[in-house]
Parts: C-alpha cells; sequence; structure tokens
C-alpha cells in the first residue's frame, strides 16, 4: 500500500503537477491583486476574495485532470494488473490510490493556504475555517475522481464527468434558491416540481457550495452551523464514494 502511495507521489512529481499549479495559484493571485488595485472601495477585500476563489478552482481542477489521466494510464499500461498480483486486496488498492491522492492534494492546499494567509486576512477565525474546508473539499474532489475513473474506461470521460459533478455540487446552492423562488416556470404545478426534484437532487450530490466561502476570510462564519455543514458533507460523502470505487472496482474482470 504505501509503495503504491510513493508511486502516486513520484507521478505527480515527475509530471510536475505541484509546480505547475502553485504557479497557476500564483498568477492567480497576481492578477486578483491586479484587479483589486483598480477598485475604488475596498481594493484588499476584493483581492483576497478574487485569489481565494481562483485558487480553489485550479487546484480542484488539476486534481481531476492528474487522477483521471493517471488512473487511465494504470489500466492501459497493467499497472493495475501487476498490483493485484500481489498479495493484496482490490479494497485495499483502492484506499492506497485514495490515500495516494489525498496527500497530493493537501500538498497542493497547504501552500495555498500559506499564500492566502500572507495576503493579509482580514477575520482569523473564518480563515481557519475556509482552510478546513477547502482541505476537506479537496478530499471530497478526489474520492468523485477515483470513483469516476474506475467506472468510466476514458480519461477524457473521466475528466469530463467529474468536472460535471464538481460544477453541480458548486452551483446546486443557486439552482435550490433559484427553483424556491416559484418564478422559474410561469405554472404553479411546474414550480412545485422544480422544487422538490432539486430538493431531491441536493441529497443524492454533495453541496460544495457549503465549502470554502471567499467571505469568511473577510466577514468570518455567520455561526458554527457553517462548520457542521461542510463537516456533515465531507463526513457522509467520502466514505460513500470510496465505497462505491470499491464496490465496482471489485466486480471489474482482469
Amino acid at each position: 500500500m504505501w509503495s503504491n502511495i510513493r508511486y502516486v507521489l513520484l507521478t505527480a512529481t515527475r509530471d510536475r503537477l505541484f509546480f505547475g499549479l502553485l504557479i497557476g495559484v500564483l498568477v492567480a493571485a497576481y492578477i486578483s491583486s491586479v484587479l483589486g488595485s483598480t477598485a475604488m472601495l475596498e481594493p484588499a477585500q476584493m483581492t483576497l476574495s478574487f485569489t481565494a476563489a481562483s485558487a480553489r478552482v485550479i487546484i480542484m481542477v488539476g486534481l481531476i485532470v492528474f487522477i483521471g489521466f493517471h488512473m487511465r494510464s494504470a489500466f492501459d499500461t497493467k499497472e493495475i494488473d501487476v498490483l493485484l498480483s500481489r498479495p493484496i486486496s482490490r479494497a485495499s488498492l483502492v484506499l492506497s490510490y485514495w490515500l495516494g491522492f489525498a496527500a497530493v492534494a493537501v500538498l497542493l492546499v497547504v501552500p495555498t493556504v500559506i499564500l492566502v494567509f500572507l495576503l493579509d486576512v482580514l477575520n482569523t477565525t473564518g480563515y481557519f475555517l475556509w482552510a478546513l474546508s477547502l482541505m476537506l473539499e479537496s478530499l471530497l474532489v478526489v474520492s468523485i475522481a477515483l470513483f469516476a475513473s474506475l467506472t468510466i474506461r476514458s480519461g477524457v470521460g473521466t475528466v469530463l464527468a467529474s468536472l460535471a459533478i464538481y460544477t453541480l455540487s458548486r452551483m446546486m446552492g443557486f439552482f435550490v434558491s433559484t427553483t424556491k423562488s416559484g418564478i422559474l416556470f410561469q405554472t404553479e404545478e411546474a414550480n412545485f416540481i422544480s422544487v422538490w426534484t432539486m430538493k431531491i437532487i441536493s441529497i443524492v450530490v454533495p453541496r460544495l457550495d457549503f465549502f470554502a466561502k471567499s467571505n469568511w476570510l473577510i466577514y468570518g462564519a455567520k455561526s458554527y452551523d457553517d462548520l457542521v455543514l461542510f463537516l456533515i458533507q465531507g463526513g457522509v460523502f467520502i466514505p460513500l464514494l470510496l465505497a462505491a470505487s470499491v464496490i465496482d472496482f471489485k466486480r471489474k474482470q482482469f
């Protein structure tokens, strides 16, 4: 298991994943500072918000692309077959991949969290809440991408499916509030159906709109409910996706 985790980290280093994404985060921070300097009001708040939001997207998209193509390469080069020839269970193999990708995620998130702190965070409590939720979100994205890579045979398909789930999860709060407004359709029945449809979807899809809110860095969290919401999401969906990945992987024939 540990050899597989080290191999994942070695692959990420060889592919210059850390260097590329961290350069991307630095470039995003620079562009955010330029945009923030053009603001007439609250330039520091604007820079902080733009940097946090853009760094979040860069890291998550980078993880999805890396996991999708790494796992596709592992299947194509028969790496999976070699690993399964050893005395290791399929559940342990899936867990080792998840731990390896999780370590990559942590090594990407930690420098980003430090960079945001150096931008002069305005609310310390909100900052720690943002940092914790960003870390948990990266682990959840790793679980989503790993599940997709084990169920979809195409690397491109894996990336697109993972990005679709991630986008839906990020936009779920907007979709739910829009349907609740009651003005989406002209008939009351259609609005009622849309509300319940979105409620059902929001139960089975992770709510990433609860994670890493940029306004926490400026104004802090409104209550501890924000902490509870993203902890529950991570505590439910990460084990669920890992279990689904193991079940699907056990059914595959090699």
